[in-house]
């Protein structure tokens, strides 16, 4: 019934809004939403590929979908995550355990996206997005793409440093970049004029007897967006 926190932690929301939906807004949703518009700051028309399509993926893709970006490449190894990306404004999904995904991508984007997340943090996914990004040219200004990495990373990864010099590529980190007083209200709001579906994102719901339950389902990675615990 009450709880400690840190004051700058807190935002209120008003109760018109269902609080399964509210509850799902602080991380992840913000965490992907705030990597799109705020850390990258996507614009109409970029290209975008979002690795993995859980819930921080998910709301990376309803973002950049929201922004109008184009093609906006889903990579995941699970179809059933894939279609879910859909719902949420992938133009299109690539399977990587049936399909080399930097092929893929380069040859959906025509060359290379403007701009490549990944929300997984693996080794292969941190190096990929990368690869995966347009090069620059000889221009002085003639930047390549831009890759974020929005997932807890490995240790180590092994990036060309041919794609830094060369393709004049651009790679950041980023946690949402996201101010609660000016981000949530947004995201809700794009929520409530059905732009944002965060309801589908809940995908299971569990009671709090429950919780081992639900513990193991995350961890065998059978939630497709995110999961709650209804009292």
């Amino acid at each position: 019934e009450e709880i400690v926190a840190r004051g700058k932690y807190v935002f209120p929301i008003s109760k018109n809004y269902p609080t399964d939906v509210t509850s799902i807004v602080g991380c992840a949703v913000a965490t992907g939403v705030g990597a799109v518009i705020n850390t990258a700051r996507v614009h109409p028309g970029n290209s975008v590929a979002v690795f993995g399509v859980g819930g921080v993926g998910l709301s990376a893709i309803g973002a950049a979908s929201i922004y109008e970006s184009y093609p906006l490449i889903a990579i995941d190894i699970r179809d059933d995550k894939l279609e879910l990306a859909k719902e949420f404004g992938a133009t299109h999904v690539v399977n990587s355990s049936t399909v080399d995904p930097v092929e893929s991508v380069i040859d959906i984007s025509k060359g290379g996206v403007d701009y490549a997340f990944d929300t997984i943090g693996k080794k292969a996914t941190a190096e990929q997005i990368l690869t995966v990004l347009r090069p620059g040219g000889q221009g002085i200004n003639n930047f390549g793409g831009t890759a974020i990495l929005v997932g807890n990373p490995p240790p180590e990864i092994t990036l060309d440093p041919m794609h830094f010099q060369t393709y004049q590529k651009q790679y950041t980190g980023s946690h949402g970049a996201s101010y609660p007083e000016r981000d949530f209200p947004m995201i809700l709001h794009w929520y409530q004029e059905g732009k944002l579906p965060l309801d589908k994102l809940v995908s299971h719901r569990y009671r709090l007897n429950q919780i081992n339950e639900a513990y193991e389902s995350l961890k065998n990675g059978e939630i497709l967006g995110r999961a709650i615990i209804e009292y």
